[in-house]
């Protein structure tokens, strides 16, 4: 890893951190990246939605809006984004249009 991976940062979702950088071990992050979706690209990526109703999951909510309204929400957290190969999360309101 490089000296801007091993970087420190604040997170909440630590084990999803990991899970990330063991998505892209294993390609799944790739493999999300490669789905042809029909619906154009705003800020976020339509397969970058698609990750973060999966993170979701993982992160266990309960409700789609929890991405953005929980009490550590997942779309403000940069280290789990960095982790699953993105710039940062949309709001759950994007994710749930895809």
């Amino acid at each position: 890893m490089s000296d801007e991976e091993t970087q420190i940062q604040d997170t909440q979702h630590a084990f999803l951190v990991a899970w990330g950088w063991f998505g892209e071990e294993i390609g799944f992050n790739k493999g999300i990246d490669e789905v042809k979706l029909a619906q154009k690209n705003y800020i976020h990526s339509p397969q970058a939605n698609v990750k973060d109703f999966f993170v979701g999951i993982l992160a266990g909510i309960k409700h789609l809006q929890d991405i953005s309204h929980s009490a550590h929400p997942l779309d403000l957290d940069q280290a789990v984004a960095k982790a699953w190969g993105e710039a940062g999360w949309a709001d759950s309101s994007g994710v749930s249009r895809t």
